[in-house]
């Protein structure tokens, strides 16, 4: 990879972020994050030649498809919900008119985008973390 495909990929994670930051509808908060999740995943492998990081890339991009895949429906659900806004202040409007706050569909629908968030950490640093835990608290007994 020369450096003008890693300089592309580092801007445009950047410019995931930034939209992000200043996103306020449905569509703009999912192509933001998958722009920016989508170049990090791909720099992972920026070295071609080594296996690890081909097979790291690999595994980040098909995490990255499904939980993608799972945002979606949980903006589905949260799109039903107070009738067809994809704006974030119309959606709070309409859920808040309709007395739904408390319903079945937006629990089901934060349950998505925490599976979502939570996929996009690191998780080989979580489970380390945790194997070498559980192994200090073994020692102990």
């Amino acid at each position: 990879m020369t450096i003008a495909e890693f300089l592309l990929f580092v801007l445009t994670a950047t410019l995931g972020g930034m939209f992000l930051c200043g996103a306020n509808d449905l569509i703009t908060i999912f192509v933001a994050p998958e722009c920016f999740s989508s170049c990090s995943d791909l720099l992972s492998g920026y070295t071609k030649k080594d296996v690890r990081s081909n097979k790291a890339t690999t595994k980040y991009l098909l995490v990255g498809g499904v939980s993608s895949s799972i945002l979606v429906h949980g903006f589905s659900w949260l799109y039903g919900s107070p009738g067809g806004k994809i704006e974030l202040q119309e959606i709070v409007n309409g859920l808040i008119n309709t007395q739904m706050y408390n319903s079945l569909k937006i629990s089901i629908a934060l349950i998505f985008f925490t599976i979502r968030i939570g996929s996009s950490f690191p998780q080989p640093l979580l489970i380390n973390r945790l194997l070498m835990f559980m192994k200090k608290c073994s020692s102990f007994d």
